[in-house]
């Protein structure tokens, strides 16, 4: 939960920013960047979340140390306020439970056959590779979020804040509910989903995904 509140405090603040049209150079003050956040969220997170956007080296401080003045950098231009790549509505993020990695392969599989791009953290991600910072990225510009909610996905910290950062970029959901009730899906039970058998092919699965992947699309 905590991961999930950093995350929405620099989501705000890198809105802020755009709103502002702020460039490289530009001195930030500390009131403006958390302009509106002070009644959401604790002086403690805040400062959390600035400090770590400093030793992502998306900011630096304009004077010392403290000062409660910034700048933003390069880095914090090319890869915080204009990520990498823009949003695919054909590029999925499929969130899996690591027990779960064949059927979630299985899937990523068929639903390429049809065009679509799917990323899979352990097929995708490069051992070098630093984990959170690509997850983030796949996040930002997919176009949709399938959730394979298993019994072994369900309560795993990891899945369920893959789901919280799907809710907070506004995604499209679907949730598969492979042997599970979609009552253990939190605020995703309320998007589109279907209930499965615990040993489903997985073939039926993709097939129930696909014609429903083309009406999201086509509402896009």
């Amino acid at each position: 939960m905590k991961e999930r509140r950093y995350f929405l405090i620099m989501s705000h603040i890198r809105e802020n920013l755009m709103n502002s049209e702020a460039d490289l150079g530009t001195l930030l003050q500390k009131k403006d960047l958390i302009n509106k956040l002070e009644s959401k969220f604790g002086n403690d997170e805040l400062t959390y979340t600035l400090r770590h956007l400093r030793e992502r080296g998306y900011l630096d401080d304009y004077d010392n140390p403290g000062s409660e003045t910034y700048r933003l950098t390069i880095k914090g231009f090319d890869e915080w306020l204009f990520p990498r790549g823009s949003i695919d509505c054909k590029k999925i993020f499929l969130s899996h439970a690591s027990e779960d990695k064949k059927q979630a392969g299985g899937l990523k599989e068929e639903l390429e056959k049809s065009g679509f791009i799917v990323f899979v953290a352990h097929d995708d991600i490069p051992g070098t590779e630093e984990f959170r910072d690509k997850m983030i990225s796949e996040l930002e510009t997919c176009g949709i979020f399938i959730a394979l909610r298993t019994a072994k996905y369900c309560g795993k910290s990891y899945t369920e804040q893959e789901c919280g950062f799907a809710l907070a970029l506004d995604k499209k959901i679907l949730s598969l509910f492979v042997g599970t009730e979609p009552s253990n899906a939190g605020f995703c039970s309320a998007f589109q989903g279907k209930q499965f058998k615990k040993d489903e092919n997985i073939i039926e699965i993709a097939k129930y995904c696909k014609k429903q992947l083309v009406n999201l699309n086509s509402n896009s």
